[in-house]
């Protein structure tokens, strides 16, 4: 449950910028070549925190569970491709920022914040 809230407000926050501040994220997207250490700086954080993640949860058993540990899987996996390959993370960036796919991600990461924090808070 701690993990949840602390993903859900996050993931909720991020969710609610893509649809009210779209523009912002597309630029941050498009972008991400020109700023190199801003990349490498993510990388190691999202490596980091990734493997503290899934040390402290990684249980396979309910769906909040599932949910939370893909999460950090996720993370982790991110951060590497960031840190191993930023060009491809750039080309997926670009794509992206081009496609509606940018909606897609903000509507689940709509749904799946809203779903972390009502089990975190209320649940």
């Amino acid at each position: 449950m701690f993990l949840a809230q602390i993903w859900g407000p996050i993931m909720l926050a991020v969710g609610l910028g893509i649809f009210s501040s779209r523009k912002h994220y597309v630029h941050v997207y498009k972008d991400l070549d020109k700023e190199t250490f801003a990349v490498f700086t993510f990388a190691m954080m999202a490596i980091t925190i990734g493997i503290l993640h899934i040390n402290i949860h990684n249980v396979w058993n309910t769906l909040p569970q599932i949910v939370v540990s893909i999460l950090g899987w996720g993370l982790l996996v991110k951060g590497a491709m960031f840190a191993i390959a930023p060009h491809y993370a750039d080309k997926w960036g670009n794509w992206a920022a081009d496609s509606k796919f940018i909606s897609i991600v903000g509507a689940a990461l709509l749904v799946i914040g809203l779903y972390l924090s009502w089990l975190g808070y209320l649940g």
